[in-house]
């Protein structure tokens, strides 16, 4: 884990912000909200930040000067407010008790040159949705161009083995202006051409280093689709990041040179496929857009104390399955050193994400952007779970709401169990109760157990007896002289089966076939939102048992 982490975010009148204050306290931040609420906001503060580090401050100023045209300020803010326009960054190391506030505004740039920031901004990454869209918003006629969206999203995070800043290569090349320069100074036409001479080698040193990172890219991004997406019922891919033409030298004519083309293209079999766009679907498209991206950062990794990932609606494209792929890529220990940041506009996605984060909950914080109306800017508010809301509701003696709050807690575990069970989705747009999918589960799970054995061997039979009736010790076999010693492993492999299956497996089927009559032991009182409000009340014990129960059930689940 990085040893740097963010601990409050502070932006005034920036981007949707007006007055945006927020204390992350060193965890990771999973947050949903509506397209303009401010997700792309944050993702711009954190952006910001970060690049603020390598460039001008008068580059950075630019966004908080009311008379710039390319000003970031908050539209509504008034005068007062966007003088002070302004974002605030706190970091601490986990080794010290007070963080270091790093602020930026018009005038100020606490972040030029600081190790730490310029070492986070290469270590960082930053993706949006609109990589995966370059995949395949080209008409089948047209072929890839990724550069434009790698010159924007990628080469500000590429070191190259013979040029180490190519972005800041590049940004020279952009903006020298030889035939402009040359003319100004009444240069002879020796020295001008001397001048185009060298810009042309700049730009030769620029197509080396590039095409260096684009394979580098190739081979990871390659190595993470065959780890993530390949499967051995599907023709071999392999992909293929280049240049299809490099930057050009300079035209000596037309005073320009042109930018290079950066292609994108796959073999499947062996057999190539220039337009990959025109041939695969979108979920398969993006599965390679995703491979490319995190491949450009896993070419390119560095040494940093402080790392972000942060990630803007990026999985807009993939399906239900897909996208938990790459969640649990994301938890993995491949970006375990990284503080995450991954923000959506779909609620669905958001509580599948949470569900996965699991155990881990405590290193993340789960967030709402509220957006009350664009006068009075865009906040975070805690994005409490069914069950922490009934919990609330609970402790604060309202029975009716934490009852309510139950209710649609359980809906949503007895969905996921049933569809987990049957291992496939229920149909999108077909109602099923709370009881129908309670039962269904149950069924189920009595399929997996014996008749038989449940009936005469395991119902209401403690565990600790269970464990008695297949002994661990052999003593009452090994007497048996004539047993071969391969016959003694076999017997004693199978006891070993035979118990898990007993103590284990149908056991745990079992004590979820209980658990689940208990559920629907509590439907008609408690998860019964028409009881509520009759002549006979809710009660705070058997609430606290319906909680207790549906906690319970969430554990059944994977």
């Amino acid at each position: 884990m990085s040893t740097l982490r963010i601990q409050r975010i502070e932006a005034k009148a920036f981007k949707a912000f007006k007055h945006f204050d927020f204390k992350l306290n060193g965890r990771n931040l999973l947050a949903y909200g509506a397209n303009g609420s401010g997700k792309s906001s944050l993702y711009w503060t954190l952006y910001t930040f970060l690049q603020s580090a390598q460039k001008e401050p008068a580059e950075v100023g630019k966004y908080f000067d009311k008379h710039r045209l390319e000003n970031l300020i908050h539209r509504y803010s008034t005068n007062d407010e966007r003088d002070a326009a302004a974002i605030a960054i706190t970091l601490q190391k986990e080794s010290e008790s007070i963080g270091c506030i790093y602020t930026l505004s018009e005038k100020q740039q606490d972040t030029f040159k600081v190790p730490d920031i310029l070492k986070g901004n290469l270590a960082s990454d930053f993706i949006t949705y609109r990589i995966l869209f370059s995949f395949y918003h080209f008409r089948n006629s047209q072929s890839i161009d990724l550069w434009p969206v790698f010159e924007q999203e990628m080469l500000p995070f590429c070191q190259g083995t013979s040029v180490k800043d190519i972005a800041g290569l590049w940004k020279y090349l952009q903006n020298a202006k030889p035939y402009e320069t040359s003319a100004a100074s009444g240069e002879s036409p020796w020295y001008r051409k001397k001048r185009y001479r060298e810009f042309d080698e700049y730009i030769e040193r620029f197509n080396i280093a590039l095409a260096d990172v684009l394979t580098s890219i190739t081979t990871e991004a390659q190595l993470f689709y065959d780890k993530n997406f390949s499967k051995i019922n599907e023709p071999k891919l392999e992909l293929i990041v280049g240049m299809t033409r490099p930057a050009s030298k300079y035209y000596r004519d037309k005073h320009l040179h042109l930018p290079p083309v950066i292609g994108f293209e796959i073999k499947m079999d062996g057999t190539p496929i220039s337009k990959p766009h025109a041939f695969l679907n979108e979920a398969k498209l993006t599965q390679l857009a995703l491979s490319v991206r995190f491949g450009a950062t896993l070419a390119h990794l560095h040494d940093s104390p402080f790392k972000l990932l942060v990630l803007d609606d990026l999985l807009i494209s993939l399906d239900m399955e897909n996208r938990m792929k790459v969640v649990d890529i994301i938890l993995s220990e491949t970006f375990a050193d990284y503080q995450k940041v991954i923000l959506t506009h779909e609620l669905g996605f958001f509580n599948e994400f949470r569900r996965r984060i699991g155990g881990q909950h405590t290193d993340w914080s789960f967030q709402h952007f509220k957006n009350a109306s664009p006068q009075a800017g865009s906040t975070l508010k805690e994005a409490k779970s069914e069950m922490q809301k009934a919990e609330d509701y609970l402790h604060g003696q309202n029975l009716d709401e934490a009852a309510s709050c139950l209710r649609k807690a359980a809906d949503d575990t007895a969905k996921r169990l049933r569809e987990w069970l049957s291992k496939e989705k229920l149909p999108p747009g077909q109602f099923f109760s709370l009881t129908e999918n309670l039962r269904d589960a149950k069924n189920k799970l009595l399929l997996s157990v014996p008749k038989q054995l449940y009936e005469k061997v395991l119902k209401g039979t403690p565990i600790e007896l269970l464990h008695q009736l297949i002994p661990n010790d052999v003593a009452d076999w090994e007497a048996q002289t004539g047993l071969p010693v391969a016959e003694r492993g076999k017997i004693n492999s199978k006891r070993g089966d035979l118990r898990k299956l007993l103590t284990d497996t149908h056991w745990t089927a079992m004590e979820n076939v209980r658990l689940i009559d208990e559920v629907l032991a509590t439907t008609e009182r408690v998860l019964n939102p028409g009881a509520h409000g009759g002549e006979t009340p809710l009660y705070e014990d058997e609430v606290e048992i319906a909680f207790d129960l549906i906690k319970r059930l969430e554990k059944c689940l994977p």
